[in-house]
């Protein structure tokens, strides 16, 4: 597709086919953005098109009365960098890492995690920015850039406006739903190790 077709693919009638009748992907587009979702696409005239969807990965809501933490993968004291700009969701996010086998270490200012993150990088072994103004994309980037070998885990209330070369930009390794949820967190966070015994065992084999 060209550029002024692509611009428009996701009108509602629209459509480049005399049997169409341009409903199909503005309604694909709509349920995406219903299950808080985004979509990225790319495409080059006479090469072929890719389009990417973005979801949040959805578990048993950590609120759940029966969920059990010995059902779920924990962690073994590693230390966990989170920063979330409302007073009571960090004390929460928090108490849901710890409950996870992990040691928080929370920052209500984008500043200060980023000076603590600066000074003794070696000090985290995972990051997780949450709802941070103004930019959790800016910040995610930021740290990245302090410590590009630890996994950020982005927590998002919705990724519609984020597209995937802006999280592959910002060296987000994972999207998480916010306020955090502890299934979702400790699948994520289990990813994320996995991830980094994996580079971990490549470096030493190169």
């Amino acid at each position: 597709m060209d550029d002024a077709t692509l611009r428009r693919i996701f009108e509602p009638f629209f459509t480049t086919r005399i049997a169409g009748n341009g409903l199909g992907l503005a309604t694909v587009q709509e349920i995406v953005r219903d299950h808080g979702g985004s979509m990225n696409v790319r495409s080059t005239p006479d090469a072929g098109s890719r389009f990417e969807t973005w979801l949040p990965w959805r578990s048993i809501s950590a609120q759940a009365p029966d969920l059990d933490l010995r059902t779920l993968p924990l962690g073994h004291g590693e230390t966990v960098l989170v920063i979330d700009g409302e007073r009571e969701q960090l004390l929460r996010d928090e108490e849901v890492l710890a409950a996870l086998g992990y040691e928080p270490v929370g920052f209500l200012s984008p500043g200060d995690a980023l000076a603590a993150c600066r000074l003794a990088p070696d000090r985290f072994d995972v990051l997780v920015v949450g709802h941070v103004a103004p930019s959790a994309l800016a910040l995610a980037a930021a740290l990245h850039r302090l410590a590009p070998p630890l996994p950020v885990l982005l927590a998002t209330a919705s990724a519609d406006e984020i597209d995937a070369d802006a999280l592959v930009g910002t060296g987000i390794s994972d999207v998480v739903h916010w306020p955090i949820e502890a299934a979702e967190m400790a699948a994520a966070l289990e990813r994320s190790s996995a991830k980094m015994r994996m580079s971990q065992r490549e470096s030493e084999a190169g």
